[in-house]
This record gives C-alpha cells, sequence and structure tokens, in this order.
C-alpha cells in the first residue's frame, strides 16, 4: 500500500498584482478618463453652440417677419398726438427717440371687436437693440405710453432710407421743405439696413403700394 508524498505535488501559488503594476493601470485609467471627459465636454460645448445659433436664427427671422408685416402694410393716415399736434403718416429722422414712426393697417381682431384695425408703430435704436413701440389707438391722449418689445439685440446699426418718386433717397420724411399734409412728395420705398455684430449686414427693400 502506497502513501501518497504531500511533497510531491507542487504547491499552488496565488499571485497579485505588483505595485508597479497597480501604477501603470492607474495611469492608464486617468488618461482614459481625461480623454473621454475631454471629448464629452467638446460634445456639451457643441451642443451649447448649436443651440444658441439655432435660438439667434429664430429671432433674427421672427424679427424680419414683423419688420416686413409692418412696413408692408403702411397706410397714408395722419394722426394728433398728445399735444394735439398732427403727425404724418410716416415720419422719420425728425425725432431723436425714435428712428421711425408710422401708421400700418392689419390689426388682428380674433374676436370682431368694434375697434380700428389701424396701428401706430415705431422703431428705436437703443444699447445695441432694436425696439418697436406700438400703441393702443392712433390719435393719442395725454399719458398714454406704447408697448415696447426687443425684437434684436446685439445691433451695430440700423439705417433706414426713403425713396420718393424722382428716385431722390433720404434718410428722413417727409422730406426737408415739405410743409404738413403737403401730399405732393410720395414715398415709393423703403430700405432698412440692420449691421449685426454676428451676422453682418441684413438689407431689406419695401415697395409701397
Amino acid at each position: 500500500m502506497q502513501i501518497a508524498n504531500p511533497h510531491s505535488f507542487p504547491a499552488n501559488k496565488q499571485r497579485g498584482f505588483t505595485l508597479l503594476e497597480l501604477l501603470i493601470a492607474s495611469i492608464i485609467f486617468a488618461i482614459m478618463a481625461i480623454m473621454a471627459y475631454g471629448g464629452l465636454a467638446n460634445v456639451i460645448d457643441n451642443s451649447q453652440s448649436s443651440e444658441h445659433a439655432l435660438k439667434r436664427l429664430q429671432q433674427i427671422q421672427q424679427s424680419i417677419s414683423v419688420i416686413s408685416r409692418d412696413f408692408s402694410q403702411l397706410v397714408p393716415r395722419a394722426i394728433r398726438d398728445e399735444y394735439g399736434n398732427i403727425k404724418p403718416a410716416l415720419t422719420a429722422g425728425a425725432n431723436i427717440d425714435n428712428l421711425v414712426e408710422f401708421t400700418r393697417g392689419g390689426r388682428v381682431n380674433p374676436a370682431n371687436l368694434l375697434r380700428s384695425t389701424l396701428l401706430r408703430v415705431a422703431y428705436q435704436f437703443d444699447d445695441e437693440k432694436l425696439v418697436r413701440l406700438q400703441w393702443p389707438q392712433l390719435d393719442r391722449a395725454p399719458g398714454i405710453t406704447p408697448k415696447k418689445t426687443t425684437l434684436i439685440d446685439n445691433v451695430d446699426e440700423v439705417t433706414l432710407r426713403y425713396l420718393d418718386q424722382n428716385g431722390k433717397w433720404s434718410e428722413q420724411w417727409p422730406p426737408l421743405n415739405t410743409a404738413t399734409g403737403d401730399n405732393s412728395t410720395e414715398l415709393f420705398a423703403i430700405e432698412i439696413i440692420l449691421k449685426l455684430n454676428d451676422w453682418g449686414e441684413i438689407r431689406r427693400l419695401y415697395a409701397m403700394n
């Protein structure tokens, strides 16, 4: 009868990681983590940039749409201001506060109320913003204030020009030396030029009906 010798088989030895191997693995993991974080940060930055660009595009498109509706629906209707003075249907260049002020049609009336379909609107350029003003009625009473809406920000410059029936451009309307109520000088077209700090120049030309 043979008895197995316990020393005849090699003993199972458990071998762990050395300190050097752990350090190398930690360094590799840290490098991969840094690369992954950098890639994720780029994805987030690109996503935020795209979202900002989309919001800016929507703002510009909506603003140009509002401007187009206003200038394409001009109506030759003069008004009286809060002091009782007559103001032309369109006035520009003579008011230090407003770029232009005019009467337009097309006021929305979904409830079919007994009210005018005309609006009195104006545009201001203030602190790199193009601001639209709208009065609740045409002939203004003392103390009436307009509703102000910022259409576009980050604007560098706003220029408006007016073309008369003789093909002459002017930055003021009615032209100089034109008496109030004198309709001998007819407005043929309006050009608006917006210079944006990020988009450059946007130019629109509106022919008068």
